[in-house]
Parts: structure tokens; C-alpha cells; sequence
């Protein structure tokens, strides 16, 4: 039996970040996704972060291979659209969030529908996607 996709849904507390972080690393083990296991812990906990900050209720964390990307979704039935923003490095008021994602993911995007949305990004293989980034992360 091939597993081609998994997924885990959680209340909107702060500690359903970490069980998403650690159920998305097993859930690219069963895939056998070859993206990087960082860059997807650090995305996905962004993202399930602003879920939890928006009250959203029940968080669903999606996760399946699409080609050689691994495609990852968070739903939540929060009001309100991701808004990528650029504070000022002074700013300790947060929204750096989405900076993070749009930095590191290969694509993002948003889908609505009411009330909530699915914030959803990807990351190929990390021999590819490390080059598209060049030498950002070190």
C-alpha cells in the first residue's frame, strides 16, 4: 500500500504547534519526500503560528507529494487573509512571519472560502530548492 497523503487536525493552542512540527517530520518520512525537513518544520510552524494568533477554532494541517515537491496545507476557519508585511527591524510587534515563508518556500498561496482559508506552501527536493536560494541559509 503507497500512502500518498496525510494529515492531523489540531485545536488553535499554542501547543498544537509543536505537534504539527513533529507530525509533519514523520509525515515526510512515510511520503519519502526528499525537501528539506528544516525548511518545512520552520514554514509549517509559521503558518500553524498565525492560525493559532488568529483564534481559528480546529486547525487541519494537510501534507502529500506533489511531483518531487512536497505540498503542505494549513486550514482554518479564522477570519481574515494573510497579509505578507515588512516591519521595520526595530518593530517588535511581530509580522514576520509570512517574510519567513515567502523566503524560504519554493511557492505559496492562499485559498478562501468562508468563513477561514488555506494557507498552503511547497518545497522541492532539497538539492534543487537549496540553489534557488542560493546561499541564504548558510
Amino acid at each position: 500500500m503507497t500512502v500518498t497523503q496525510l494529515g492531523i487536525t489540531v485545536r488553535a493552542e499554542t501547543d498544537s504547534v509543536a505537534a504539527v512540527r513533529h507530525f509533519v517530520d514523520f509525515a515526510q518520512r512515510i511520503l519519502g519526500s526528499r525537501a528539506d525537513q528544516s525548511i518545512v518544520a520552520i514554514v509549517t510552524s509559521e503558518l500553524v503560528a498565525n492560525a493559532v494568533t488568529v483564534a481559528a477554532g480546529e486547525i487541519t494541517v494537510t501534507i502529500r507529494c506533489v511531483d518531487d515537491n512536497l505540498r503542505v496545507e494549513v486550514q482554518d476557519h479564522g477570519y481574515g487573509l494573510p497579509e505578507l508585511q515588512h516591519p521595520r527591524p526595530i518593530d517588535s510587534g511581530g509580522g514576520r512571519g509570512l517574510m519567513i515563508v515567502d523566503e524560504l518556500a519554493d511557492q505559496w498561496g492562499v485559498q478562501q472560502f468562508l468563513p477561514g482559508k488555506i494557507v498552503w506552501f511547497e518545497v522541492g527536493p532539497a538539492e534543487v530548492s537549496a540553489r534557488t536560494r542560493g546561499t541564504m541559509l548558510g
